[in-house]
């Protein structure tokens, strides 16, 4: 292949970017309000400019090649830094703009706490993005993930320990009683926040193996499983600290003492290198809120 000096254009890349995430040619026209073949020659045109080939067939659609992954990740963060400055720079309200990425149950306990984080007086601007697909970072970017951590290429920095707990409704408590066996919470239904591993972790923590059920249940959030649990669908594992105002908003009580720890942390995400002194400032007031988030005795 050979490199032209010309860039291409925006919207060459964009077809590029929405053809690997969504792996598929097709996906990418839908997703673009174009053609399929359209997609395909703007990708082309990305290939000649790069002199590189950025996707190989796989089944029905396309994956990426390796520098195909590593084309996708810079035009993500150099798309992201443009989005960005126009945050970081001062606007309107004549504060830094830091972007934070966060999944949607974080945002609920963080959204109580934007006044503190933005500070006394306030001497930076949040906002938040949903983010479930480990989004770009930048220099006006930062993400809170929930994960063991070491992700590449990135630097991530724990923010509180989680510890998972049994809750329910009021009126499923009632029923259990106040001295449950753990083996007694398996006659209600178990409700996952996106995968069975913390009920298989706390279950094994009780010397009990789960075995899933057809009464059980799964949800694609922990702020949704709560909602359910609340709605008397049956037993939620709690995450606790950052759960907890949650759970006394929506009536949800302990039904099991044992407290196991999570394997997996919220983790503050930052790109490498050296962090604007907004985001500094940022990371350094969510651990406050973190420590002070810690459980009080029950």
């Amino acid at each position: 292949m050979t490199h032209n000096d010309e860039l291409p254009p925006l919207e060459a890349l964009q077809a590029v970017l929405s053809a690997y995430r969504l792996g598929s040619f097709s996906a990418a026209a839908a997703a673009l309000g174009i053609s399929h073949g359209a997609v395909s020659r703007r990708v082309a045109a990305t290939e000649r400019w790069a002199g590189l080939r950025l996707f190989g067939r796989h089944g029905r659609g396309v994956r990426a090649t390796l520098d195909g992954e590593r084309f996708a990740a810079r035009i993500e963060l150099a798309l992201a830094m443009l989005h960005d400055s126009r945050g970081m720079g001062r606007s309107d309200h004549g504060l830094d703009t830091v972007r934070v990425g966060v999944v949607q149950s974080f945002a609920l306990w963080l959204t109580p706490r934007l006044a503190a984080l933005e500070g006394t007086p306030p001497d930076l601007r949040i906002e938040m993005d949903i983010d479930n697909a480990h989004m770009a970072l930048s220099d006006a970017r930062i993400a809170i993930r929930l994960g063991r951590g070491g992700w590449p290429n990135v630097v991530s920095e724990p923010l509180f320990d989680e510890g998972l707990q049994p809750f329910a409704c009021q009126r499923i408590a009632l029923e259990l009683g106040p001295d449950p066996a753990a083996r007694d919470l398996l006659r209600y239904p178990l409700i996952h926040d996106a995968s069975e591993a913390g009920w298989r972790l706390w279950l094994a923590a009780q010397d009990l193996v789960y075995h899933p059920e057809g009464k059980d249940r799964t949800f694609g959030g922990h702020d949704l499983a709560l909602i359910a649990a609340a709605s008397g669908m049956g037993i939620v594992l709690g995450r606790k600290p950052y759960g907890i105002e949650q759970h006394e908003r929506m009536g949800l009580v302990s039904v099991h003492p044992a407290v196991v720890d999570n394997v997996e942390r919220f983790h503050v995400v930052t790109r490498s290198g050296a962090r604007h002194g907004a985001i500094d400032r940022l990371i350094h007031r969510l651990r406050s809120q973190a420590r002070q988030s810690q459980p009080r005795a029950e």
